[in-house]
């Protein structure tokens, strides 16, 4: 495709990588970006030198973990610092002299660089081809010139053009070989050969003329693709396809490496699309007709490589109907964006397009420009929306055969930046693949493809301004692809009912339990108990195996008095919903161990223990009712918010009850906080100024350590609200099963600002009610 590739400027190189040291943060060597401008090709032995290995060339595959790599453009301006983690691991192998085999590695980087920093061609590496080679820093200065002096397809031995300049050495393998006639990348620098060395010292001899000068030896083109075939990994030389959708859980950053020098669960790469592709002679047709003219042609594909990123030709002329063809079947964006550019004058015509489109598996759903500004609404989704997300395509897509969600908190989100922007891209670009669903729709219009329903569910769950936005977003979107728009509003009707089920869906069971603390006669702790259950119309007393209220119990018989309340309601449940037990407790008794109340059970076989089996949270009224009428109404509002309010986290920088005073009305909206890194006697002060000034969700860990914070804490911290109490419940039931993995013990207090609570004496809570 000659006129969307502009011919090099002289000297110019190909998009570049430096690879840093993890030590000093030292360009060690470089890499090439491959297609699609995520991954990168470099050496293996790259790798080992970056990670600090005295081997350089030891094969054994690398610990999990990311490096940090410069990109370097064409125009050897400012370059762009992104992460990279291993993919593809061939280890260097010595097979015969001063060579070896293998000494391949394949990063991809976390984030991609601009659009417009495209991947390199490849071609195949023939004796004769003059080349240019850079040093990993990437300076300019740093260009050495060279020529292919024998290639047997296995190894290419590159020799320095002369005696002057800058001679490839340490510090350039892994980069490019650049032949400027060919426009393309042949090999990579692999190593340098020295001088003999001393046998005795090791030092290099003095040079003389017999002695080998700016002689290097390389990795052609030509083995590169054997060598990733022979690997199973041949796929990274082509533009990647979009991961498979998986529970976050289940991903892992660079893995365990498998058969092949894969990593990771990816599903294994999709079979190359047959040649010619299905759709060109289809879309050659609609080109030909719809941009019959030639000027009209060039306007468009100007503006479709503007888009998309591809270099063209600024010299008048027009891409072929054939050509402009076979764009649109190699880059997945194309046909978007061309859609994008004919709709508003010739919206038959793209019609026509994305129909034919769908019989390739190239294109995808969105333009370039749709994408990103779909990126950009969803970071400004908010967190407790966004951690909803996997959820949401469940309900979206009810039919769709997507694996399981990530579970909460474990990473699918970050309190502080929403919802993270490569799990969204992941997930967008397997939601992309999907048709539209199976509802009728107006006859010659497209039905709503899946990645809109999902998009519609997440605005109806939004507030007001981003949830708009996605609503602009969706109908110009769906106005380009042909989409009535009574098919779209039949889906957002759809996704208004589910959103208005998810805020006002039924009441969970509750067993109140009005616990007072009492020192019994032996010197231990006993309690009074006082019950009721609340299973949607309010609270009803109710007594316990202990009878009498008045009757001190010990640990072991309260919660066999809870247990027993607790029973008979699973028979009226449906599966997998469990009653919530909320203690009602004085300031006092805030961090009581309830949670770790156990009952051994009918005749010791199967345990109890209270906060392991059953949410349970902690409830203290007297609090508020001691502050005033001003922060009951703050306990309505912040509990309206409860999705969408955000969370406010208190730590050590936060100060006493003046400290928290101010945050509280600093973020008058919020309806969580998260309490950590305090020391004992300021946490309860600080947890108990919260609920009093209304905040209705409150965790902390009563094990914590002031200076190493709670791992209970961060565990459970961006969790959604509503899912707060099930989140810490299976906490507490790993805490039983890996104590030293899973520390601290958390407690959660929580206040529904709607639900009814009995008559309760808070001034002598002794007295019956």
């Amino acid at each position: 495709m000659e006129w969307f590739r502009s011919a090099p400027a002289p000297g110019q190189r190909p998009v570049t990588v430096s690879v840093l040291s993890q030590v000093d943060q030292e360009a060690v060597g470089s890499g090439v970006l491959l297609p699609g401008g995520r991954r990168f090709l470099t050496c293996a032995h790259v790798i080992n030198c970056a990670l600090g290995k005295e081997d350089t060339t030891c094969a054994d595959p690398p610990a999990a973990g990311a490096l940090t790599v410069r990109v370097h453009g064409p125009d050897g301006g400012a370059p762009h610092i992104r992460t990279a983690e291993l993919t593809v691991w061939i280890p260097p192998g010595r097979s015969r002299g001063v060579e070896w085999e293998g000494d391949l590695a394949v990063l991809d980087l976390t984030e991609p660089p601009p659009r417009e920093l495209l991947a390199p061609r490849w071609r195949a590496m023939t004796a004769g081809q003059s080349v240019l080679a850079w040093h990993a820093s990437g300076l300019a200065a740093t260009i050495a010139k060279a020529q292919v002096t024998s290639c047997d397809g296995r190894i290419g031995y590159v020799d320095g053009e002369s005696l002057t300049g800058v001679a490839i050495d340490h510090g350039y393998s892994g980069g490019p070989l650049w032949s400027g006639e060919e426009g393309a990348v042949v090999g990579l620098v692999a190593a340098a050969l020295t001088p003999p060395h001393h046998p005795a010292t090791g030092a290099p001899l003095a040079y003389a003329p017999h002695h080998v000068a700016r002689r290097s030896w390389s990795i052609p083109w030509q083995r590169i693709q054997d060598e990733l075939r022979r690997a199973g990994a041949a796929h990274v030389l082509h533009e990647p396809a979009p991961r498979p959708w998986m529970p976050y859980e289940s991903w892992t950053p660079s893995g365990p490496y498998g058969d092949g020098g894969l990593s990771g669960p990816a599903a294994p790469p999709p079979p190359a699309p047959p040649h010619p592709d299905p759709a060109h002679r289809l879309l050659t047709a609609v080109l030909a007709r719809a941009l019959a003219d030639p000027v009209r042609r060039a306007d468009c594909a100007r503006t479709v490589a503007r888009r998309c990123g591809h270099p063209h030709r600024t010299d008048g002329s027009a891409p072929s109907v054939d050509e402009f063809a076979r764009l649109l079947t190699q880059d997945g964006r194309a046909l978007p964006a061309l859609a994008e550019v004919l709709h508003p004058a010739a919206p038959r015509d793209v019609a026509e397009l994305l129909a034919a489109g769908r019989m390739s598996g190239v294109p995808r759903l969105l333009s370039p420009g749709e994408l990103e500004e779909l990126l950009t609404q969803f970071a400004r989704v908010p967190v407790t929306v966004a951690a909803r997300l996997p959820s949401v395509v469940r309900a979206a897509l009810p039919l769709a055969e997507l694996p399981g969600t990530p579970l909460a908190g474990s990473g699918w989100t970050d309190p502080d930046a929403g919802v993270r922007a490569v799990h969204v891209r992941e997930l967008i670009g397997a939601l992309e693949g999907l048709r539209g669903d199976s509802r009728p729709v107006p006859d010659g219009t497209a039905g709503v493809p899946g990645l809109l329903r999902v998009v519609t569910y997440v605005a109806a769950l939004c507030p007001a301004d981003p949830g708009e936005a996605l609503r602009r977003w969706s109908t110009a979107v769906a106005v380009r692809l042909g989409i009535h728009p009574a098919a779209l509003e039949e889906r957002r009707a759809d996704a208004h009912e589910w959103a208005e089920r998810q805020r006002t869906s039924a009441a969970v069971p509750r067993v109140l339990v009005r616990l007072t603390a009492h020192p019994g006669q032996d010197g231990t702790d006993r309690y009074r108990l006082r019950m009721w259950c609340d299973e949607g119309e309010g609270p009803r007393r109710v007594s316990g195996g202990g009878g009498d209220g008045d009757a001190p119990r010990s640990a072991a018989q309260a919660a066999e008095d809870i247990l027993t309340v607790i029973e008979p309601l699973h028979r009226a449940l449906p599966a997998g919903v469990r009653p919530v037990i909320e203690l009602i407790v004085d300031r006092e008794a805030l961090e009581l161990p309830v949670d770790q109340w156990e009952w051994p059970g009918p005749a010791g076989l199967v345990p109890g223990v209270l906060g392991a089996e059953y949410p349970l949270v902690v409830h203290c009224p007297e609090l508020l009712q001691r502050a005033g009428e001003r922060f009951k109404a703050a306990l309505r509002h912040r509990w309206q918010r409860l999705d969408d309010g955000g969370a406010v986290h208190i730590d050590g920088a936060t100060g006493g009850a003046h400290g928290v005073y101010a945050l509280l009305m600093d973020h008058l909206d919020a309806a969580q906080a998260t309490v950590d890194g305090v020391p004992a006697e300021v946490r309860i002060e600080i947890v108990q100024v919260c609920l009093a000034m209304g905040m209705p969700v409150v965790v902390w860990d009563r094990d914590t350590d002031a200076e190493s914070g709670s791992h209970a804490v961060r565990a459970v911290a961006g969790t959604p609200p509503r899912r707060l109490p099930e989140t810490v419940r299976a906490y507490r039931a790993r805490t039983l099963g890996c104590p030293r993995t899973f520390l601290g013990r958390p407690v959660l207090a929580w206040a529904e600002a709607d639900r009814e609570l009995p008559r309760l004496e808070l001034a002598d809570p002794t007295e019956p009610s």
